[in-house]
This record gives C-alpha cells, structure tokens and sequence, in this order.
C-alpha cells in the first residue's frame, strides 16, 4: 500500500463541506468527456478534441496550444455545449486541475478525462478558488496513490472538504469571489494583449511587403542544400519558406541579432535550488518561462560561481521536451532586473543583452508571434529534445518596425507609467487600470493578487480572522 495513504489532511477548521455539496446534481456520464480514438485524428478540421494539457496549475484559463487541443474528424464529434464560465476538472493524468472557459467553445469536446461540473452559481468561484488551492491537491494525492502509470480518480474528488468561515460567512466568501475574478479577468486582459501584439506584428509585416515581389516557393537544390549542411527537411518546406520571404522581404529592412550579444547558460556547480526567498538569485530555466514573455513561478538559486543575469535581457529557450514538434523551442521571455533581482539561467536558455530596453521587448514579442513558432519550429534539430543552437538563432531575421509600430507593441507589452490612480478603483471599475496596462504590469499584479487570495485561503482553512481589505 502507499505511504500516501496513510497521510491526512486536517483544517482546524472543522466547518466543512463536500466538493458534492456546491454542485446541483449527481455527476454521471453525460457531463464526463468522451474519447474519440487517435483514428480521428485528422488536420484542417473546424472540430477539435481539448485533452488533459490543456489544464494547468499556473492559469484558471484553458491552454489552447497544439499539445493540448488535437483537430478531429466532424463525424466524430460530440456537443458538450461548452460555454463561457463552465468549470472543467480533471479526473486522470494531471488530476484535480481545473479551469474556468474564458468563452464559449461549439465546435470543442472534451478528452474522456475531463468533467464539466454541473455547479450551482451561489459560491461557484468560491468553489474554484479552493479547487486550485493546495489543500484540495493534498487531499486528491492522499486519496490516489501515485505510481509509475497514469493516475485515475474517478469522482474520488467530490468528497475532498471545502472549508467554509466560521465569521462572516458570505462576507468572506464575497471577498473570496471577488478576489479570483479579477484574478480572471486579469488573465483574460494578459491573453487579449498578447493577441493584439501577435496581430499587429503581423499585419505590419503583410501590409509592408517590398513592392513588385511575390514569394514563390520552390524545391531545395542539391547545392543549397550543401551550403546549408542540413538533409532535415524543415528549413526547406514551404511554412518555413514563406515565413523567411515575409520578414526579409519587409520593406523597411530587418537585422540579427549581434554574436557578441548572445551568450549561453550553464547550471553552476556546486548549487542549492528551492523557493526559500532567502536564496540570493533568480533561477529560470525552459520550465519557468511562459509562451507570453514572463515568468510562471519564482524559483531561487544559491551557487559559489557568479550569476549570468544582472542586467535586462531577452532569454530565448534554445532547448525543451515541451511539445513535440518544436513549438515551444524559441520561446522569448523578457528578464527585467527591476521585477525579478539578479538571476541566473540554465543552458536550456540563450540570452540576448546590451540592447535598448524597447528593442528587448520588441524583439521578445516578435518571437513569440504564431509566425515564429512556425518558424522556430522548422529551424530547431533534435529527436527526442528540440534545440536550437546559437549559430542558428543568429540566422533569425528581426523585422525594422518604425519606432510608432515599435512603440504601440512595446506599451502593449510594457507600460511603466503611474496607473495608480486607476488602480485604486480595481474592484469597481477595473477596465480603467486593464485597458492602459501593459502585460508586465497586469502579471506583477496577477502574481500580488493570487498571494492576497492565497493568503485568505490559509486563514479559512486554519480558522483564523480574515480582515476584508480590497487594496492591493
């Protein structure tokens, strides 16, 4: 028997209900998933099967990314009717994650592994906010005992215990609901201004071609082919080809990033990794880096070597398992000193230096443009691990935006001015603080206002006095 068994999760707080107590119904098999069989799985289609990577601790909101959502055949589709605000959990794999639908999904359906729970509005995101707190991932692990195989559990989590304020009651929960949805709101505003930056890198990019040339993709010669010492067919499909022809063909030029400017990461010798704060740096590897530009989680480093990043930098993730196609090799994260402290990376990571702010984060928005994932995708070599190396992220065109298109994405991404009057009004009017803020901001806010919910959280379960203070 596992030792996990044995263990036990206990609140002080013994005012308790059953995750079975917020829902409206018994849960059966019309609101679990449905598996669809790999035989359906088929390219171009408009139907798409979402699967268990989809949820993820770091985010309320679905990840819809190649590895998570698979495209399927129309016949075998089934309507789930999967709208706005439903709460999806899963029950195999990553079990116990959770997340709410930012939007309506018709034409999606979910993995056999997936429930969408049928909860009752009244404290529906009081719910949530527990469902992604630890305490409810403790009790999950103490009930399935994990093994070298895909875990499974069933509907074992309606029995997990949502603790509920022994003062105060709907106050608390009030401030609870609140609390998480800015949270969501705010990730929401993270994901629009990402889309705005991806689309208008490239409508600049389409609506500026030098004129009097078309692309027109041909077969590779035996003598490219030679010049470019590689038989992998990437670098020569037509993706790859019309990408390449959209950059260097912009009309206002493009550039590289400079050699000297472009240096490794290594993992020091000796080393104590953790989450202590006491520890003196930052440490980023592929891991911690989101497919926005920012770091997920705050990892530290304590090493005798020096550290690699004292200054603003691009980090650009030259390697990673994630994603089986290379998707995700390429991948830009903008390290801002003043945000995270000195730091050091691993060598799953390249960074960029010595460039103006602005053109750090312009080229770090510009990686991580759809475009570019195609692109880097194509370049990156490797079976098991995509990579690529620092001769080849040299090779990268750099489009020459003029510094109004610059500036617009820079501020989408980066707003340093003082938002601090818009930001005392968050709870009641939050468009004014999300519509100016740039995505550094809205996610050094998200990080602030998780803790404050986190903390309020701690205070339910262990039946302590929660002061209701809606400043951040």
């Amino acid at each position: 028997m596992s030792p996990s068994l044995h263990k036990k999760s206990v609140a002080p707080n013994s005012n308790i209900k059953n995750v079975s107590d917020f829902l409206y119904k018994e849960l059966n098999r019309t609101d679990l998933g449905t598996e669809v069989g790999t035989i359906n799985y088929v390219t171009g289609s408009n139907y798409f099967f979402i699967r268990t990577k989809a949820l993820q601790d770091y985010t309320y909101l679905p990840q819809i990314a190649p590895e998570s959502v698979v495209s399927i055949h129309p016949a075998s589709f089934k309507n789930h009717n999967l709208q706005e605000n439903d709460v999806i959990l899963s029950k195999d794999s990553n079990i116990g994650e959770v997340v709410i639908l930012d939007k309506d999904y018709p034409n999606y359906m979910l993995s056999g592994a997936l429930y969408k729970l049928p909860i009752v509005e009244k404290n529906k995101y009081y719910l949530l906010a527990f469902l992604k707190h630890n305490f409810f991932r403790n009790q999950l692990d103490e009930m399935v005992p994990k093994g070298a195989t895909i875990r499974h559990a069933g509907t074992k989590f309606l029995n997990c215990k949502i603790p509920i304020p022994n003062k105060n009651e709907q106050e608390i929960i009030t401030f609870v609901e609140k609390m998480l949805k800015l949270v969501i709101k705010i990730e929401k505003e993270i994901s629009s201004k990402f889309n705005y930056i991806n689309n208008a890198i490239i409508t600049e990019l389409e609506n500026n071609q030098k004129k009097g040339s078309e692309f027109n993709f041909n077969q590779p010669t035996f003598s490219e082919i030679l010049s470019n010492k590689r038989l992998d067919t990437g670098i020569y499909s037509e993706t790859f080809s019309k990408i390449n022809f959209l950059i260097r063909n912009y009309a206002k030029g493009f550039y590289y990033i400079d050699e000297y400017k472009l240096k490794s990461g290594n993992t020091p010798k000796p080393r104590h990794i953790g989450t202590d704060k006491n520890l003196k740096y930052r440490w980023v590897t592929p891991t911690n880096c989101s497919d926005i530009g920012y770091l997920l989680f705050d990892e530290r480093i304590n090493m005798l070597a020096d550290n690699n990043l004292n200054q603003n930098a691009m980090l650009l993730v030259n390697r990673t398992s994630k994603g089986g196609k290379g998707e995700y090799v390429g991948i830009a994260t903008y390290y801002d000193v003043n945000i995270y402290g000195k730091g050091h990376h691993n060598q799953g990571i390249y960074r960029v230096f010595d460039y103006a702010d602005e053109e750090l984060i312009f080229m770090t928005c510009f990686m991580n443009t759809a475009i570019m994932r195609k692109y880097c995708s194509c370049m990156c070599v490797g079976s098991k691990m995509k990579e690529l190396r620092a001769n080849q992220f040299l090779l990268i065109p750099f489009p020459k935006f003029t510094e109004e298109i610059k500036q617009k994405i820079v501020q989408a991404y980066n707003n340093p001015n003082d938002l601090s009057n818009e930001q005392k009004g968050l709870f009641t009017n939050p468009s004014k603080y999300l519509d100016k803020a740039g995505i550094i901001q809205l996610e050094t806010l998200l990080r602030k206002l998780q803790s404050k919910l986190n903390d309020t959280l701690d205070k339910i379960i262990n039946d302590e006095d929660v002061f209701i203070d809606y400043a951040i």
